[in-house]
């Protein structure tokens, strides 16, 4: 029923049931999350999470049920009852799927650990960008929220347990790997393609609203590179595989040397991993990345980039 309804509208259309589906069931994800908790945290969960006490490791749980519910819920459902919707019936929706070679899903994870000088210089880069001074208000607004976030990741990220690992990594790592690259490369990167007719242009805009819907102004250049080389990767391949694989040793390399820190087996925290190197160490970097990628795009591509 309904499969392939929308298929024949227009790609504004499209993208505005997109748009509404994502901002209806991350609204739903978020009250069926509340009514969830009431049992255990009482009428006032709703004060608990609008102002939180991120020293309380109940509250923590409660932020941790919540996001994982948004991210299920307001980000991979929507996507799923898009393709539903908006996928022709003689067309398959599993298409995002496609086989890819192991070596090829390696190499995606070896691309991300040598590119984390790399991210870190545009962590760097970012720090010292500034809105003209008429966004003066806007710019001010995005570091309220950078602040707000950080403050949420560094609560998520407090633990010293094997238990709290697992839930870190299964949460940071795993569930947004696949939420987010179903989403935005899986869905909104082919509808821009489509829309456009370059893929070129796709990777571009996908990558800006992925950046940019994590509402942290200092780490929108890292994110805005990485939602670049992760929509290439997807093009290239014809597959989901490699940017979930990179997105998720992306994540998976913060929540570890974090966990590290924490235990005190590093002096290198999450937040300065892969900050402050030598120009060489960046240089290579820089050049490293740019030789795997054309490496993976020699072994993956299933059709020439238009």
């Amino acid at each position: 029923m309904l499969r392939g309804a929308y298929s024949h509208t227009n790609y504004f259309n499209k993208l505005f049931i997109l748009i509404a589906l994502v901002f209806s069931l991350l609204l739903f994800s978020t009250l069926f999350g509340i009514l969830i908790l009431v049992p255990f945290y009482g009428s006032g969960i709703l004060g608990l999470l609008t102002t939180p006490d991120y020293s309380d490791a109940s509250v923590i749980s409660a932020m941790k049920v919540i996001q994982i519910l948004n991210m299920a819920g307001g980000l991979l459902l929507p996507a799923l009852i898009y393709l539903w919707l908006c996928t022709p019936v003689d067309e398959s929706i599993k298409k995002n799927g496609r086989n890819t070679a192991p070596l090829a899903v390696l190499w995606s994870v070896i691309l991300i650990v040598i590119a984390q000088p790399l991210i870190g210089f545009a962590n760097e880069v970012n720090s010292f960008l500034q809105l003209p001074q008429w966004l003066s208000f806007v710019e001010e607004w995005m570091k309220n929220a950078e602040r707000q976030g950080e403050l949420i990741t560094d609560a998520f990220l407090s633990t010293t347990t094997a238990s709290g690992l697992l839930l870190n990594i299964f949460m940071i790592a795993v569930l947004p790997a696949f939420t987010e690259e179903f989403l935005f490369r899986g869905v909104l990167a082919r509808l821009f393609s489509d829309w456009t007719k370059s893929k070129h242009l796709a990777v571009f805009i996908s990558s800006l609203i992925f950046a940019a819907i994590h509402l942290q102004f200092y780490g929108f250049l890292p994110r805005f590179l990485l939602g670049m080389a992760m929509g290439y990767l997807f093009f290239w391949s014809g597959s989901l595989w490699l940017p979930i694989t990179a997105h998720f040793t992306n994540n998976f390399l913060s929540v570890m040397v974090e966990f590290l820190y924490r235990r005190g087996l590093t002096g290198t925290n999450a937040e300065s991993f892969g900050l402050d190197n030598a120009a060489w160490m960046t240089g290579i970097s820089i050049v490293s990345v740019s030789f795997m990628m054309y490496y993976i795009h020699r072994i993956t591509t299933v059709q020439p980039v238009k």
